[in-house]
């Protein structure tokens, strides 16, 4: 799934290098997906996960070689510089090796350089789990859909669920109007993998979204939740839509555990100009 992401926006490779490394990547107008390197005279040995070149005005300006690896394998010392090199030697400049470690551990066992040799090394440019960015601005999230779903897989189970999930359900559904299938892919890929607790989050956060923006692919996942879990959702959203909520509210929204109140807030809570006013009627 984390290779679908890449695929389908490319620019997710220098967004996660210049927001997790703070890498200085050049101006560029294109980002896209190459055919991995190989050689017709002899077919081998290249077999890169993906290979993303950015381009200016034509010209190859970055090449990033973008691997997976989901367990610590000692042969990718001698394979990782073969793809680097042969990625730049194709398209003439500069190439950086990006290995996605989808654990929130472990990361430095991959992460060390590769010496080639005397004055010659390669160094992996390693995202682990722990280190994906954090999306709460649901502008970025619409921008770039792709990173802010690796921001929920990241940071959904910590102190930024709400805001997280609703900054990326903003996000889905947004894509969702250019592309139904895969903004599916991307909701049923973080119900799967969330804990229970986030993925029924998430599930009502794009159930509510789905009726609030009418959007008729998103409406399978209408949520069925408890109180408990719509509550949450009625703060994520109001998160969402920057409206405060002091300590006294919050808790009063969390100790409600009348299904139908519930329902009635989250009915409400896209159009009402405050906390209070939401629940005022109550």
């Amino acid at each position: 799934m984390w290779l679908d992401l890449f695929a389908n926006n490319p620019r997710l490779a220098p967004d996660l290098l210049i927001e997790t490394f703070g890498v200085h990547v050049p101006s560029y107008e294109e980002a896209r997906i190459e055919t991995p390197v190989t050689n017709e005279a002899k077919p081998v040995e290249l077999r890169a996960d993906s290979v993303i070149v950015l381009r200016n005005r034509g010209r190859p300006v970055l090449a990033c070689v973008v691997e997976m690896q989901r367990d610590h394998d000692p042969h990718k010392v001698w394979t990782w510089p073969k793809y680097v090199t042969a990625v730049r030697a194709r398209h003439k400049c500069q190439t950086i090796l990006l290995v996605m470690w989808p654990r929130a551990d472990g990361a430095e066992r991959v992460s060390a350089p590769i010496v080639l040799g005397p004055s010659s090394i390669v160094t992996p440019y390693v995202i682990g789990l722990s280190a994906l960015p954090l999306v709460t601005d649901p502008a970025q999230a619409i921008a770039n859909p792709e990173l802010a779903t690796l921001s929920a897989l990241a940071h959904a189970e910590g102190p930024h669920r709400e805001s997280v999930l609703a900054a990326t359900s903003a996000g889905v559904l947004a894509f969702g109007k250019k592309d139904a299938k895969e903004a599916r892919t991307y909701t049923d890929y973080l119900s799967e993998a969330l804990s229970e607790a986030a993925s029924q989050l998430w599930r009502t956060l794009m159930g509510v979204a789905s009726r609030e923006y009418r959007s008729e692919w998103a409406r399978g996942f209408v949520a069925e939740g408890r109180a408990e879990g719509k509550a949450e959702a009625v703060l994520a959203i109001l998160r969402h839509r920057r409206l405060p909520v002091t300590e006294e509210l919050r808790d009063r929204i969390l100790a409600c555990v009348d299904p139908e109140v519930t329902e009635t807030w989250l009915e409400r809570v896209f159009h009402v100009d405050s906390a209070e006013e939401l629940l005022s009627h109550d």
